[in-house]
Formats: structure tokens, C-alpha cells, sequence
């Protein structure tokens, strides 16, 4: 049968269709699965439903005990996952942020967020996919030093909705970081690009690479945007 509708409405509003993993808004691209699967006795119960963008769904079937890489999500793992994320949309109220400790705290995460992503420098860089051509190296250490902040526990915005496009901002930084690995190289002191002859002598890597670029800048700039967007409208009312 599945869960009732009272159980996915609970659940969804629980989430504010955010991943309860990665945390990311997913709009109608939300699936509800059962920590312990139906096959193996789990109920359709709202104790047993997992709210999951469509990425961390398939993360959390795909693991082969037959064939084990990396750690398997245990069920107390994925419950923890799921009360932390709905203690934080909880929390959330509307455009204003329910306390205003917490209201100051983001307000905190925000500009700091602010002085690693500036607008004029290295997000209008992204804006404008110039991946093509030359660019600086120090633009590698502006994107991981992004990403070394994302991993401390104080950088996180106590707002749900603004942390849920924090985390999406980082996934995608995430993805441009391992695009800039895998197709620039070495172009002159202090610069980087895709090597120009890729053209000829690699047209269909030269085209991927251009392609994935293409795809995925928009995508992150226009996630950079609502985030900052939101932020002043949720933090900055008097």
C-alpha cells in the first residue's frame, strides 16, 4: 500500500522537502523511503519514513553487502539523520527566524559566507563560465577554502531553508572542484585552463568538458543567488 497520505503530508511538511541527508530543497523531486524496507518486515509507518532527494535515495539502495565499498547507512543512523533535520525545520518560522539568537547567528554564518564567496570576485567568475579561457590558480583555493569551511559544525545556518541551500551551494562546489581536477591543466605561471588542444586532438573530451562546465555554472550561481537573496530577506526585517 504504502504510506497512508496523512504520513507523507506529516512528512513533507516535517522536512520542508529538503533531503533529511544532503539536506538540499527538492520541490516535487522527493521520494519517502522506508528505513527498513517493506520486503524485510518494516512497516508504513511515519517512524519508518525517510524523506530523500532523488541522489541520496539511490546512495542509500545501492549498497551490495555482497559486494561492500565504502559504509552502509544503518537504520539508527538514517533515523538520526531524519530528527536532526526536522528539529531544524522546526525551528524555522515563516521568512523570519523564530529566535532571535538565532536570527544573530545566522546573521553571522551569512557574512561570513559573504567574505568566501564574494560577489564581485570569484562568484562572477562562475557567473560568466569562463572555464574556456585562462584562469587563476588562487581560484582553486577560494573554492576549497568554501568547502574546508562547510565541514565545521559552527558554519551552518540554524534557519532550514537557508541551510538547505547552503548545503545544495556546497554539493555543487563540491562537483566544479572535481570538473576543475579532471579537465584544466597548467596554462602559464599562476594559470589554469582546458588545454586548447583538446580541439583537435581530443574534440569529444574538449566538448565534455566545455558541456559539464556549461551545465553546472548556471546551476550553481543561480543556487548562490536565492541563498543570498533569502538570507537578507529572512535576516535583515527589523
Amino acid at each position: 500500500m504504502g504510506f497512508s497520505q496523512s504520513i507523507v503530508e506529516n512528512a513533507l511538511l516535517s522536512c520542508g522537502r529538503h533531503c533529511c541527508i544532503c539536506h538540499k530543497f527538492c520541490g516535487t523531486k522527493i521520494e519517502l523511503h522506508h528505513i527498513d524496507q517493506k520486503k524485510n518486515g518494516g512497516e508504513d509507518s511515519f517512524d519508518n519514513c525517510l524523506p530523500l532527494c532523488f541522489d541520496c535515495h539511490a546512495d542509500v539502495m545501492q549498497y551490495n553487502p555482497e559486494h561492500p565499498k565504502g559504509k552502509k547507512y544503518s537504520f539508527s543512523e538514517l533515523k538520526k539523520h531524519r530528527e536532526n533535520w526536522y528539529k531544524k525545520v522546526e525551528l524555522s518560522d515563516g521568512l523570519i527566524t523564530s529566535s532571535t539568537k538565532y536570527c544573530e547567528l545566522d546573521r553571522k554564518t551569512f557574512e561570513r559566507l559573504n567574505e568566501l564567496l564574494s560577489s564581485k570576485e570569484l562568484m562572477y567568475f562562475i557567473k560568466h563560465n569562463i572555464f574556456c579561457n585562462k584562469f587563476n590558480d588562487n581560484l582553486m583555493t577560494e573554492i576549497d577554502l568554501f568547502l574546508k569551511e562547510c565541514e565545521l559544525p559552527e558554519f551552518e545556518f540554524i534557519d532550514a531553508d537557508l541551510d538547505g541551500l547552503k548545503s545544495e551551494l556546497e554539493i555543487h562546489f563540491e562537483k566544479l572542484e572535481q570538473l576543475i581536477l579532471e579537465n584544466t591543466f597548467g596554462a602559464g605561471p599562476g594559470k589554469q585552463s582546458i588545454p586548447y588542444e583538446w580541439e583537435e586532438l581530443q574534440p569529444e573530451r574538449y566538448k565534455k568538458a566545455i558541456n559539464d562546465f556549461s551545465e553546472l555554472t548556471p546551476l550553481l550561481h543561480e543556487t548562490y543567488t536565492s541563498l543570498v537573496k533569502l538570507s537578507r530577506r529572512k535576516l535583515y526585517l527589523d
